[in-house]
């Protein structure tokens, strides 16, 4: 599966600002559930995307973009299997921006035209820029400000002070993530991966949630959908094979879930490759 960038992106150099450019085509437009410590910014130069955040889908097409808080559990991927992205995503450090503009701030997008121009304008240049050229940090920076100074103007919700709904354990985080991903096609239960852990299924379930943000039995469907989707895309594989083949009880479960995570049935899916 290939990621946009890197999951738990919490490490930054010498500059507090991280660019990922992306210019992807199908299967390899997806980046599973993950969060990071930091505040995304990603916007859609050309062709189009879905992004999940938590229950909620959103499609990008050009010129759109969306900001991620930090600490907020998100994926994105293609929307049909033949579909093209490019686009770039600003990492921004937290403790950099929250000492310039203040701690709690819960950030989003007013489709504001002009505001969208804006940025539009800077990522645009950013990716076009040739990142080892000698001044590219002081490049970097400078446009760095210039998002600053426009987020805090048009993209700060005063009326909410934003608290993370969870406090992720980035050491804790990986292990529950990675023992799902190697396990997601067994049949696995809250059970099974409490005992695993070695603590109760009732603690599990509130640690669970309390580090990842979202329930065991939401994350893990989702994984599996995801797989899933990938398979579809990629194989010539009946929908039932798919189904049992990715972890899921029976087909009926499997249509249910994708239908709510991807918008339509695993069928009409394959119909669109």
């Amino acid at each position: 599966m290939s990621q946009l960038y890197e999951s738990h992106n919490d490490i930054f150099s010498l500059l507090p600002v991280k660019l990922y450019k992306h210019d992807l085509t199908g299967n390899n437009i997806n980046v599973s559930l993950h969060w990071h410590r930091s505040l995304e910014i990603t916007v859609t130069l050309t062709g189009c995307i879905r992004y999940n955040t938590g229950s909620n889908n959103f499609d990008f097409g050009e010129s759109d973009w969306i900001i991620i808080n930090h600490s907020e559990l998100h994926s994105c991927r293609y929307i049909n299997p033949t579909d093209h992205f490019s686009g770039i995503s600003i990492i921004i450090s937290m403790d950099f921006l929250e000492k310039w503009l203040g701690k709690d701030l819960f950030f989003y997008n007013p489709q504001n035209e002009f505001l969208t121009s804006q940025i539009k304008s800077i990522a645009h240049e950013l990716f076009f820029f040739d990142m080892n050229a000698h001044s590219a940090s002081l490049v970097l920076m400078s446009k760095l400000y210039e998002i600053m100074y426009l987020i805090s103007k048009y993209c700060i919700n005063h009326n909410i002070k934003y608290s993370s709904s969870y406090n992720p354990d980035l050491q804790l985080a990986t292990a529950l993530t990675d023992y799902i991903e190697q396990h997601y096609f067994e049949n696995i239960s809250l059970h099974s991966v409490a005992k695993h852990f070695k603590y109760s299924e009732s603690y599990f379930s509130r640690m669970f949630k309390k580090t990842l943000g979202v329930n065991f039995h939401a994350y893990l469907n989702f994984v599996r959908v995801n797989h899933a989707a990938e398979q579809l895309s990629s194989q010539k594989i009946s929908i039932t094979e798919c189904a049992f083949q990715n972890g899921f009880p029976n087909t009926k479960s499997f249509i249910n879930i994708f239908k709510r995570v991807y918008g339509c049935t695993p069928g009409n899916f394959i119909s669109t490759k």
